[in-house]
């Protein structure tokens, strides 16, 4: 389900390895459900998975941002690219806060969409305005 494509490459080293990083991460949690499936408590493998994911995600975007700056990023976009960056922590901080062992699946499931079209659009469309100026 979330799979590294080279389409996803920005061009920055450091930043391309970054990203590999959460797809890695979130990848993890989609081997989960498959433990689920098959009768396995996984809430403590989960929890651990997304404490990792909303400390790396915080590590990446503090690195994005001091790239953009660094860059003379357009001030606005900067702002707007900040504020979806503020977003996406606060949405895994929900998660942290969510029952998960009521239904784990559908709750794991319900993050692990959330967290492959996030990522891909915002790697796609937003952190590709940044390379264009760089």
């Amino acid at each position: 389900m979330l799979e590294w494509k080279e389409e996803y490459n920005l061009g920055i080293e450091e930043i391309d390895n970054q990203h590999k990083h959460l797809f890695e991460i979130a990848a993890r949690v989609g081997e989960l459900t498959k433990d689920i499936g098959e009768g396995i408590d996984c809430y403590d493998d989960f929890m651990s998975i997304l404490n990792e994911l909303v400390d790396y995600t915080i590590y990446h975007f503090d690195y994005e941002e001091i790239y953009m700056q660094k860059n003379n990023f357009d001030h606005d976009e900067f702002l707007v690219h900040q504020v979806e960056h503020k977003m996406f922590v606060k949405k895994l901080e929900k998660f942290q806060e969510t029952d998960f062992d009521e239904n784990q699946y559908e709750n794991i499931n319900n993050m692990l969409t959330f967290l492959v079209d996030w990522i891909v659009h915002h790697i796609i469309e937003v952190d590709s305005k940044y390379v264009k100026v760089s």
